[in-house]
């Protein structure tokens, strides 16, 4: 199988499903889907831009095929009436010289009208290409079939769902077509071998679902319907022929089931096991078990000496914070000691990370070579692990079968590309959720088709064996380590305990992250696209109410709950009314927020604000919102009271009680946010200054997240042990256990532990502290700061990383820099919005002279070990918003908030963006500061304190670049 395949594949992909995707190739050369094919043209486009009317066309290209073969070409260069922008040539390699003397874009859209005929068009995200033809257009020409623009990106995704990504480059490097290069002529070749490769997989599909797929909401318009009968018709099978839980049974398997406890029913009076002494120091020996599983394996005393204190915490039921610097290797640290704990005690070992990169690498990496050198011991025992997500994570396999048989409306007119995928997915899939799929939730709603506490059947579902969450979570129930993010764990705090397994034993890893992440859980929202999708669940054709009307009429004894259906119905339309006067009047509060010129604004509800006219009308607003939501609420819950009495509606009812839960989560958040009242919350508004966009929401966030966690969390563990390679703010880890809670407890009950990288920090890092720099915010900063990014670059030649705390400071730099380093041969690149922050890594790592202006997205989780990257800038201290809402509130309320808080949260990131630069044993490389407060400003000496090297070097700019050239 190719590499580029394998890189594509998405961890966990079942073995036979992977041999499929192999042999795609091969299979497409011989393979015919009919007598008669039909004719389809293929087209790509390049443009000087995303916006259609503002940004042209620079290249068209088109290709005629039938089958296997082309039939006939079209290409032709764009002149666009303006100059391409500097990207886009570099993208394209397409320059103002190439299309010099070109047709207008008028002129080569009828060109094409005449080539493509009344054929169909296919196009790989077929939107784009078509806006921007449709846009250039001459009046009444028509390009292709009207109706018949098929996308070739919907097709693979629903094809190919076990793949990362689906773009035209990734699909023709990893099935091995001609090579896609960003010009419409190469793309064009491309996609011509990539549609029959997507046919056949397509018709690999179980027998009767592209049948069904092709059946998918009747009586809508959905230019991939064709093409799927096509398939379908060369299989021979019928939609009737498909079914949903045959197909899950045969993917999913038999699982086998091993008993465990909860720790805490056999802790009492009992010494539970772990680790002793002896067997660490033989585990991370040269010769024990980490070198059989890591070729070249080297023993680091900070990793044996972690592992102890892992397994120490364990044994001793107690907890642990413990910063493992760069190199120590804290996964295996923790792993081992927690596998064997698990399987020595028979319980569940619980590991929670921030990212689904650190989940993915543990469960696909990390936890399988454990695994098999476990099992490779004398005597040895595999253990068994698990990722487990929320509920909503997962589709449920009862709405995805009642949704693929409903002849549906879609207001919006939307296709069921989406529908189609989650069925392709859940065929494809033996676990796993919904994560790595690129999901149109805007076309279909996600409740409609995910799982959901409130609305699941559970064990009287028929399809409760097969299903993928509760798969997951009996398997979880059975394991020995399951590995979750830190959002589910803190879901699980709030719901006591009644999500997870009985785990008492966690690692969370990533810990720096545990305060913010935690907050983002236990906010309260009230938000227009929550309320008004939960609304129409209710009232649209298939929606809650109506599926019950139509389950109720007839029954006897059904009267009372047709008056209250119709009530409720009657609720629901008036409240989608007074929803859309209340979310306008949340709009409104742009008046009192300060002026900017960003879109986004986040505003402190203060008192100020709530004593102002626009908060007035707000919650005048917001009054009769409640009253009314509360009214539906009782509505609702009497019918679910009401339908308990007739078996005939058990299912019916669950859809409701899931919206109903949903709106009374609304109904809580309002009525608390507009009230004020509870002091243990901070209240705010995210809003958006564009009229036209309706993403505004109200918040309330728990102050103080510690108090919460020591309260709800602790109680009902043994051992939590918090690990990160950035928990101190220098040596003091009194940030951490306020934020974590950990502070609260008895002092025997915790402990703290730093270990230095493995990694010679010292020799391998210099520090850099331009002495002729401006502070930030004064005259001569940003010129300055061009002057020494631009020396920097040409010292180096390229392979640096610039992390910048403002988008407009990034973007107006690299303006000013890009023509000037490019005549030095230097190639930069920048992290404009909407770019994919995931190209931009890949990118950056296969080019060692590439250099990058990058946002917060890169300043944690971002691996570039070797030459890749020699020089981290940083322009600016990452302090936080003075407008936060947070410390605005806690400036109100507490003293010394700025050394409290921001500092050491200031600290704590620029540990982790200077992380960035030593990813390896061999990796060197400078950090180049650019604050001038660092010299300047007492507090200078605390970021400095807690960097990893303290070889530091204040010099001029230009001594910075010779020293640099000279390559010290």
């Amino acid at each position: 199988m190719p590499s580029e395949l394998s890189d594509l594949l998405i961890p966990g992909t079942d073995a036979d499903v992977i041999a499929r995707y192999a042999s795609l190739s091969e299979r497409a050369r011989e393979a015919t889907f009919g007598v008669m094919e039909e004719e389809y043209v293929v087209c790509d486009t390049e443009t000087t831009g995303f916006t259609p009317g503002k940004d042209s066309l620079i290249e068209v290209a088109a290709a005629i095929i039938c089958g296997p073969q082309i039939l006939q070409r079209f290409s032709t260069f764009v002149n666009p009436g303006q100059p391409i922008p500097e990207f886009i040539t570099e993208l394209t390699g397409i320059s103002d010289a190439d299309v010099q003397g070109a047709p207008t874009a008028a002129e080569a859209v009828a060109a094409l009208a005449d080539f493509a005929g009344e054929r169909p068009i296919i196009a790989h995200n077929a939107a784009f290409d078509q806006a921007f033809i449709s846009a250039s257009a001459p009046p009444g020409t028509t390009i292709g079939h009207i109706s018949r623009w098929i996308d070739s990106l919907e097709l693979a995704r629903i094809a190919l769902p076990r793949l990362r990504e689906h773009k035209l480059e990734s699909l023709s490097r990893a099935f091995g077509v001609y090579p896609s290069s960003h010009r419409a002529i190469d793309d064009v070749e491309a996609l011509c071998g990539l549609w029959r490769i997507l046919l056949v997989a397509i018709s690999d599909l179980p027998s009767g679902l592209p049948a069904l797929l092709a059946e998918l909401f009747a009586p809508t318009d959905w230019p991939l319907r064709p093409v799927l009968r096509q398939v379908a018709g060369a299989t021979g099978a019928t939609s009737s022929d498909f079914s949903l839980a045959a197909a899950r049974r045969a993917r999913e398997g038999i699982q086998v089931r091993q008993r465990k406890y909860d720790a805490e029913d056999i802790a009492a009076g009992i010494s539970l096991k772990s680790m002793t002494t002896e067997e660490l120091e033989q585990a991370y020996s040269a010769s024990g078990l980490l070198a059989a599983m890591y070729e070249g394996f080297e023993p680091r005393p900070e990793q044996l000496l972690m592992a102890g204190e892992v397994a120490a915490a364990l044994g001793s039921q107690t907890h642990r914070v413990i910063e493992a610097g760069t190199g120590v290797g804290k996964s295996m640290a923790y792993l081992l000691p927690l596998a064997l704990f698990a399987q020595r005690n028979e319980v569940i070992g619980g590991v929670a990370t921030k990212t689904n990169a650190l989940l993915d690498q543990l469960m696909y990496n990390e936890l399988p070579r454990l695994d098999a050198a476990l099992a490779a011991q004398p005597g040895g025992r595999r253990i068994s692990y698990v990722a487990l997500k929320g509920y909503d994570h997962y589709p449920c396999l009862r709405k995805l079968s009642k949704l693929s048989r409903e002849e549906r409306r879609f207001d919006s007119g939307a296709a069921p590309t989406t529908l189609a995928m989650l069925l392709s997915h859940v065929c494809q899939s033996a676990r796993g959720d919904l994560d790595p799929l690129v999901l149109n939730w805007r076309e279909l709603p996600r409740w409609e088709a995910v799982a959901n506490a409130e609305d699941c059947l559970r064990h009287k579902c028929r399809y409760y064996q097969h299903c993928l969450l509760h798969g997951a979570r009996r398997a979880a129930a059975d394991a020995d380590i399951v590995v979750t993010n830190h959002a589910l764990l803190f879901c699980d705090v709030l719901a006591d305990g009644g999500i997870l397994p009985p785990c008492r034993q966690w690692v969370v890893d990533e810990a720096h992250a545990v305060e913010a992440e935690a907050r983002q859980q236990f906010n309260l929202v009230v938000e227009a696209r929550s309320l008004t999708s939960a609304l129409d669940g209710l009232l649209h054709t298939g929606g809650a109410l109506n599926l019950l009307r139509k389950a109720a009429e007839g029954l006897n004894g059904a009267s009372l709950l047709l008056g209250r259906i119709d009530a409720a119905s009657a609720e629901a339309q008036a409240l989608l009314v007074i929803a859309d006067s209340f979310f306008s009047s949340v709009k409104e509060l742009i008046a009192v927020a300060e002026k900017s010129s960003y879109d986004r604004v986040e505003l402190w509800i203060s008192a100020a604000v709530r004593d102002s006219g626009p908060w007035g009308a707000l919650a005048s607003l917001g009054g009769s919102l409640a009253k009314r939501l509360e009214q539906l609420c009782n509505n609702c819950r009497e019918i679910i009271s009401l339908c308990v009495q007739f078996a005939e509606l058990e299912e019916a009812q669950v859809n409701l009680a899931g919206l109903y839960a949903e709106l009374r989560q609304q109904l809580d958040a309002l009525v608390l946010i507009i009230g004020g009242d509870d002091q243990d919350y901070v209240y705010h508004a995210d809003l958006d200054r564009r009229e036209q966009t309706r993403t505004d929401r109200l918040i309330a966030s728990r102050i103080d997240i510690g108090a919460l966690l020591a309260e709800r969390l602790y109680p009902a563990c043994m051992s939590v042990i918090y690990t990160s390679a950035t928990l101190a703010a220098g040596e003091s880890f009194d940030y951490f256990l306020r934020s974590s809670g950990l502070g609260a407890l008895a002092a025997e009950l915790y402990r703290t532990v730093r270990f230095d990288s493995s990694y010679d920090f010292e020799t391998n890092m210099a520090v850099y502290l331009p002495t002729d720099m401006p502070e930030p915010n004064t005259p001569g900063y940003h010129d300055a700061l061009e002057e020494l990014l631009l020396a920097v670059h040409r010292s180096l030649g390229g392979s640096t990383l610039t992390l910048f705390t403002n988008r407009r400071d990034m973007e107006r730099l690299y303006q000013s820099l890009k023509p000037q380093l490019e005549a030095a041969g230097i190639n930069l690149r920048c992290q404009f919005r909407g770019f994919s922050a995931r190209r931009l890594r890949d990118e950056f790592l296969a080019n060692e002279s590439l250099s990058l202006f990058a946002l917060r997205s890169f300043w944690e989780g971002f691996d570039a070990p070797g030459d890749t990257l020699r020089c981290v800038i940083i322009p600016k201290l990452p302090f936080g918003r003075p407008t936060d809402p947070l410390l605005q509130e806690r400036q109100l309320r507490e003293r010394d908030v700025w050394r409290n808080y921001v500092l050491p949260e200031a600290v704590i990131d620029l540990k982790q963006a200077a992380g960035r630069l030593i990813r390896s044993s061999t990796d060197h490389g400078a950090l180049i500061l650019a604050d001038s407060r660092l010299l300047s400003k007492w507090y200078g000496k605390v970021f400095l304190a807690a960097l990893p090297s303290q070889q530091r070097h204040p010099l001029t700019i230009a001594e910075i670049a010779q020293s640099l050239s000279a390559g010290v």
